[in-house]
């Protein structure tokens, strides 16, 4: 009996763009993502990232989802073991997709779920892992946070909602992306 002979098959093109990288992933991992704002004052609280993944960068709280935990259940649960508080009343203000280019880092690629939160019991605390402080929406940092949040985070403190998504280069820089702000109607 003779064998077909397989032809030797073309590895796959390495994903180059936004478009590629939201084909190959269409599920991505839940994430949370909270910015409590003080209107009052004009501030927001953001954290300083201590230890894991985004250590050194400012950024909201939040976190990955427990096993059949929903999104809000892991935001209040995040949020109160990241900076201390109990989160009252929060809204959704969009979902961003993070893509990651390069070789072994689509394990970080992620759906964040973001939420703006105005009422909460408690006072932020740091903790191992975040180290929180209050800062004039004027004033933040943007150099010392994640690249993408320089596109969306003051439209999102401003009552849009954000839907987008970033494809990161080898430096977490951003290479690509695409943004939706959408106005939300009055109540």
């Amino acid at each position: 009996m003779r064998l077909k002979k397989l032809a030797k098959e073309e590895p796959l093109a390495r994903p180059e763009t936004l478009s590629d990288y939201e084909g190959l992933y269409p599920k991505l991992r839940k994430v949370t993502l909270c910015y409590l704002i003080d209107r009052e004052k004009d501030k927001v609280l953001i954290a300083m990232k201590k230890r894991g993944f985004g250590a050194g960068k400012w950024n909201g709280v939040g976190g990955k989802l427990q096993d059949g935990e929903s999104v809000e259940e892991a935001l209040i649960r995040e949020t109160k073991e990241e900076i201390g508080v109990n989160l009252k009343s929060f809204r959704k203000a969009g979902i961003i997709r993070f893509y990651f280019y390069g070789e072994g880092k689509q394990e970080l690629n992620q759906e964040v779920n973001v939420f703006i939160a105005d009422s909460w019991s408690g006072e932020p605390q740091e903790s191992e892992e975040m180290q929180p402080k209050w800062t004039k929406i004027s004033a933040i940092p943007f150099e010392e946070m994640w690249s993408d949040d320089r596109y969306w985070l003051k439209e999102a403190l401003q009552g849009r909602y954000i839907d987008a998504s970033f494809l990161f280069d080898e430096q977490s820089n951003v290479k690509e992306k695409k943004i939706r702000s959408i106005k939300r109607r009055s109540a």
